[in-house]
């Protein structure tokens, strides 16, 4: 993925979040609709944020590749499931879930 600070604020946000969604993509205690509510509001507001649609298609792309580097931290065990779901809650949260 991109050096942080080169990336626009729609892509910050669709990396964070992406990851948060692939790494709970594997855990036993996220269900697939809690997981799939949070994914589609992540995804609008990582477009919603896109200063045009170029940005926006970048981030777009840039949200599937951070959740499947979010998914394979988490089948490695590189990320603790109690830490995803954290992040889960605190993305829900700020989504109004």
């Amino acid at each position: 993925m991109a050096a942080n600070n080169q990336l626009t604020r729609a892509e910050r946000i669709a990396e964070t979040f992406g990851v948060v969604v692939g790494a709970a993509s594997q855990c036993e205690q996220v269900n697939e609709e809690r997981l799939s509510l949070v994914a589609a509001k992540a995804r609008n507001a990582v477009l919603a944020t896109a200063n045009d649609d170029a940005d926006a298609e970048a981030a777009d792309e840039l949200f599937s590749a951070a959740v499947e580097a979010g998914r394979t931290a988490a089948e490695s065990g590189k990320i603790d499931p109690e830490s995803v779901e954290n992040a889960l809650s605190e993305i829900e949260q700020r989504l109004l879930v």
